[in-house]
């Protein structure tokens, strides 16, 4: 009978599984089975589905996903335990460092400013580009353009991509405490704000590097920022003024044998690295 009780209780536990990382360890060649569920930054989103996809191609018994809710979801997810992992393309706030969440940088990335492919500007400074996202400049004839409204296209408030750009663009070239333009047209990922900017005439806006391509095939164009085009090599070498690192959010330490550290250390690999650059994003030198 009691042998009975004991096999029992050891199927109960074998069947429970935690909602944000499922499952037993060890069923399958790779060590790992069950379903985690990750998700953030619609930055990282393009590099999560491809690794996903390779990962679960090494370990049969399991299953990823990643929602792309943006970079404060993300965060708030992985403390709140409905995400394994996170992703997150702005750094920690000390609140969520306190509540106990970890970045492991994974990638770089540089944010290109993006116009409507009928905007005849190819320069700006990064104080022009701030004065334009906070409203002080209103018409394309201030910075060289014909006289014509510019239209803001900015991203949501739970956007990493947001928060860098304000830290990165309007704090770095007008201090601290300034705010975005009240009237800007919001969008909630990387790919709608390219789609956006190039449907729209005399339209501003911004993207993570990985989505230049979709901009230019949208009908948008990115621009050069104090003279240094977006590109990876002016993002290695510093000259290009808007650039950051995309994170992996973890709650705590990663641990040895867990499919979250094993994941991560995949994305930090050869092979894991290499999906970053094909996604058209900058490996960690």
């Amino acid at each position: 009978m009691k042998k009975l009780f004991l096999i029992a209780l050891i199927a109960v536990a074998a069947a429970g599984f935690a909602f944000a990382g499922g499952g037993s360890e060890g069923d399958d060649a790779g060590g790992f089975s069950g379903s985690y569920a990750f998700g953030g930054s619609t930055t990282v989103l393009p590099i999560a589905e491809v690794a996903i996809e390779e990962f679960m191609d090494m370990h049969p018994g399991v299953e990823l996903t990643y929602e792309g809710q943006g970079s404060s979801v993300g965060v708030q997810g992985v403390i709140d335990g409905v995400y394994a992992l996170g992703g997150a393309s702005r750094e920690l706030k000390d609140k969520e460092m306190s509540a106990g969440a970890v970045a492991t940088p994974i990638a770089l990335d540089g944010i290109a400013v993006v116009v409507n492919g009928g905007v005849p500007v190819d320069n700006l400074s990064l104080g022009q580009v701030a004065r334009i996202f906070t409203g002080e400049i209103r018409n394309w004839s201030a910075v060289g353009g014909p006289y014509k409204p510019i239209v803001v296209v900015n991203r949501d408030e739970a956007s990493g991509t947001r928060a860098a750009f304000l830290e990165l663009c309007l704090e770095e070239a007008l201090g601290d405490d300034v705010k975005f333009i009240l009237d800007a047209i919001t969008v909630e990922s990387n790919g709608d704000m390219v789609t956006k900017v190039g449907a729209t005439p005399d339209a501003i806006g911004y993207c993570g590097f990985g989505y230049i391509d979709r901009a230019r095939n949208a009908g948008a164009k990115e621009i050069s920022v104090d003279g240094s085009d977006p590109t990876v090599d002016n993002v290695l070498s510093g000259s290009y003024p808007i650039s950051r690192k995309l994170n992996i959010v973890h709650k705590g330490a990663l641990a040895e044998g867990s499919l979250e550290k094993a994941f991560v250390d995949f994305l930090l690999s050869p092979d894991g690295q290499a999906i970053v650059e094909d996604e058209g994003f900058i490996a960690l030198p």
